[in-house]
């Protein structure tokens, strides 16, 4: 997940939801408890123009509990393909496209007057 923490962008892990009541109020507010990654190694991003966001699993050496609404989208941290003599346990960050990046379109069958209705399976006719 990408989140806002301390009002900074991190990558976070998901470790489950859970309701917490507000406080003073009664009222039920959505909570995540996640083990956020490390910050990207510098020397990865500075030689990729910014580009590959790797970074270290800290798995329960960095939980935190968050507010659900300070999940601002979900991506995809892949292990990096290692090079001999590198540590394994670094990962990047893919974000997908959304739905508001693609054209949905579709296979469009004219509808010509001509042939609407004559097609009956072997002596269907095609223009």
């Amino acid at each position: 997940m990408q989140i806002q923490l301390n009002g900074q962008i991190e990558y976070a892990e998901v470790q489950f939801y859970f309701l917490k009541f507000a406080d003073n109020s009664e009222e039920l507010v959505p909570h995540t408890l996640v083990s956020v990654y490390s910050w990207p190694i510098q020397e990865l991003l500075e030689e990729s123009y910014n580009k590959l966001w790797a970074c270290d699993y800290k798995g329960t050496d960095n939980l935190q509990v968050i507010e659900t609404s300070s999940i601002l989208s979900v991506v995809s941290l892949q292990p990096l393909p290692l090079l001999p003599g590198e540590p394994d346990n670094h990962w990047f960050v893919i974000h997908k496209s959304g739905l508001d990046d693609a054209q949905l379109t579709g296979y469009e069958e004219p509808m010509d007057d001509g042939i609407a209705g004559n097609v009956r399976g072997d002596d269907a006719e095609f223009m």
